[in-house]
């Protein structure tokens, strides 16, 4: 029976010093991450002094996203998109309805609602655009482009193409990419 209650003993001493090393080690490393999170709050602060925050007016930046947002809202606005060769020469363009979207581009979300402790996560968000994009999720090669010709409303995709869009011609020597009208 000592031999029992030696052994239960000893088994118990045992299990509360590796109990008691484990908490060591989870404070040690808590106390590490605060020390750092200081730290980086510490270099930050400095930086700051050094460098501060400037005070902007103008947001061009921002008006330019408006800008862009807003042309793309227009309807039957006629976009002209050049594609090039592989040495870098403009060799044709189309004229569309809209810019060209990307074949990453979906009309709902790639991801789903994640539950966690704290309610649910939304993992993307869709653009001004009314657009999903992809990336996570996404299932589309982003080499493709979708455009509308703006003469036939024919439905067109380009892959595999380098390609430039503007909402106004250049000034170029190109010939269009004509598409002709079903009867």
């Amino acid at each position: 029976m000592r031999v029992r209650v030696g052994i239960f003993v000893g088994i118990l001493v045992i299990s509360l010093m590796l109990v008691a090393c484990s908490i060591m080690e989870n404070d040690k490393a808590s106390q590490q991450r605060v020390e750092s999170v200081e730290t980086r709050a510490q270099m930050f602060e400095r930086s700051e002094a050094k460098y501060p925050v400037p005070y902007t007016e103008n947001f061009p930046l921002r008006g330019l996203l408006v800008d862009y947002t807003e042309r793309q809202d227009l309807l039957n606005h006629p976009w002209y998109t050049y594609i090039f060769s592989d040495t870098g020469a403009i060799t044709h363009y189309f004229v569309s309805t809209t810019l060209p979207v990307s074949t990453s581009a979906f009309l709902s979300s790639t991801e789903d609602w994640v539950g966690n402790n704290y309610g649910n996560l939304i993992m993307t968000a869709p653009s001004l655009d009314g657009m999903f994009y992809g990336g996570a999720g996404g299932t589309t090669g982003n080499n493709g482009w979708i455009f509308k010709d703006a003469s036939t409303g024919t439905m067109c995709v380009v892959y595999g193409m380098k390609i430039l869009t503007l909402d106004a011609p250049l000034i170029l020597e190109t010939e269009p990419i004509l598409i002709q009208a079903q009867s």
